[in-house]
């Protein structure tokens, strides 16, 4: 009897195995996302990343915002953007600059 219940428990920790090895998560190796930190100055110099911002952040978004400082996620060409600001800089950019109609086809997408 004893002799069973190693073998069953011998089935079960086998098992257990090939279903974790043959997991996808674990083949995989993880994918690393770029972190880049801008002002929203330097983020202005680039016509891919501006047409990015007003694709990903809505103007009401300024309304809600807390306390300085303002920051606002953008995801571009493969790497999240971290573009900081005041609040006028944000209500300027959204307001006063206006919409680009921006070619983004220069090998540039916005994710």
């Amino acid at each position: 009897m004893k002799t069973l219940k190693l073998a069953l428990v011998a089935t079960f920790v086998a098992f257990t195995m090939v279903t974790v090895a043959s997991a996808d998560d674990f083949k995989s190796k993880p994918k690393f996302t770029k972190a880049v930190n801008l002002t929203i100055e330097k983020a202005m110099q680039d016509p891919g990343l501006v047409a990015a911002m007003y694709a990903q952040i809505h103007e009401d978004d300024i309304l809600h915002l807390g306390l300085p400082p303002f920051i606002f996620e953008v995801k571009y060409n493969g790497a999240i953007y971290r573009i900081s600001g005041t609040r006028a800089q944000w209500i300027w950019f959204f307001r006063m600059h206006g919409k680009q109609s921006v070619n983004t086809s220069k090998g540039a997408h916005v994710n």
